[in-house]
């Protein structure tokens, strides 16, 4: 059964909001540089608002192993978006930090990543030809240009893990509580 991620999340009313949605995952951009980015304090504060049982993933570009391990305590989760060698994922790994690789899909390679995320654009809300997506024994998170209105094509055709929603669970550019509930069922009803 496919599950869901919310992310980029960046007020501290979202977490109220995933809190009634309940997806499985909720993300936080910790790279700077982002429309969506958050700074420490408030990836702090927003894990003590949003519910214990919703694993609050931290998004990362190139960071050092001292920083990622800054958030400890904070995220349950890493995600890779750069260039990140294999040994940072191990190390990583080997600090108690799952670890979530992004991959573009026509570059898709081997990891030892708890997860991987095919996402063609980045973050960028670019969408892909979801029947090119290759089996794999990491479990797959399918991202990009994912909305209400082809969600249920895209699990069907792809049968991914999970599915991750960012701007898709927007609307005039921050998040909607009833969009997010109403993607989160849609998940769940398939």
């Amino acid at each position: 059964m496919t599950q869901i991620k919310l992310c980029g999340n960046f007020r501290l009313v979202d977490a109220n909001y995933l809190n009634q949605a309940r997806p499985d995952l909720a993300g936080i951009i910790l790279a700077p540089g982002h429309r969506r980015s958050v700074a420490r304090d408030f990836a702090q504060a927003f894990r003590q608002r949003l519910r214990d049982d919703i694993p609050l993933v931290g998004v990362f570009v190139n960071p050092t192993l001292d920083e990622v391990r800054s958030y400890q305590g904070i995220i349950q989760y890493v995600q890779l978006h750069g260039q990140e060698s294999e040994n940072l994922v191990a190390a990583i790994q080997a600090a108690g930090l799952p670890v979530i690789k992004q991959m573009q899909p026509d570059q898709l390679e081997t990891t030892q990543a708890t997860m991987r995320l095919v996402d063609p654009g980045a973050g960028s809300g670019t969408s892909f030809n979801w029947q090119r997506l290759e089996d794999s024994v990491t479990p797959t998170i399918l991202a990009g240009g994912l909305n209400l209105d082809n969600l249920a094509q895209a699990i069907t055709t792809a049968q991914p893990d999970y599915v991750d929603i960012s701007s898709g669970s927007e609307v005039d550019g921050v998040k909607d509580l009833a969009t997010m509930q109403a993607l989160v069922q849609k998940v769940r009803e398939l």
